[in-house]
């Protein structure tokens, strides 16, 4: 794709006047790139909420096997908080108007994509800890606090394990379709953009 026609694309996707060989793209652009960072800023909005729900149980609850589970929930959730701002900061929206555009659009998408994989694929070992302090949460309040004769029904364990082993998969795929309605939509369009840059002049 020759500078014009690239330059072409990406004034139409609401781009600053170039300066230096660079352009900045304005925050309400419809390019991926931007669009990817908002979604960034929209998860960390959400992590924040939840954390002060969170919070907001851990003083209500008495049972400390389930102030235990929020407290591994809540330093879960902060990490991720870290996680995802940190690749908030890295997503760049200065472009470079020459051949290293496209390294940089390449590098955005892989990071990005990376980041999402890892999130999800170490989820895994959040999601038993969720759901076995939502059980017991609701568990202790559903007790009137006698949380400890409760588990001491058969069927209860029964119910407990069997929770855990088959919301666990459930809540993983859930989680891995939703990244692909949102941020699966924005990649795919960064590596069309990606894919025009390869094409021979």
């Amino acid at each position: 794709m020759e500078l014009g026609e690239l330059w072409k694309k990406l004034d139409s996707d609401k781009l600053s006047k170039p300066m230096l060989g660079a352009v900045h793209i304005q925050k309400r652009s419809k390019h991926p790139v931007q669009k990817l960072k908002n979604l960034y800023l929209t998860t960390l909005a959400f992590i924040v909420v939840f954390l002060i729900c969170f919070f907001i149980l851990l003083f209500i609850m008495n049972a400390l096997i389930v102030k235990g589970g929020l407290v591994l929930i809540i330093i879960t959730y902060v990490l991720g908080f870290a996680t995802n701002y940190s690749m908030y900061r890295k997503i760049n929206v200065t472009l470079p108007v020459d051949r290293s555009l496209k390294e940089i659009l390449q590098s955005t998408h892989d990071a990005i994509f990376s980041n999402i994989r890892f999130q999800e694929r170490t989820a895994l070992f959040f999601y038993p800890i969720a759901l076995a302090t939502g059980f017991l949460g609701g568990g202790s309040v559903g007790s009137g606090g006698n949380l400890e004769k409760m588990m001491q029904e058969k069927i209860v364990i029964i119910i407990f394990v069997v929770s855990i082993i088959l919301f666990t998969p459930i809540c993983y795929f859930l989680a891995k379709w939703l990244n692909n309605i949102s941020y699966g939509k924005c990649l795919a369009e960064l590596k069309s953009l990606i894919e025009e840059l390869e094409k021979p002049d």
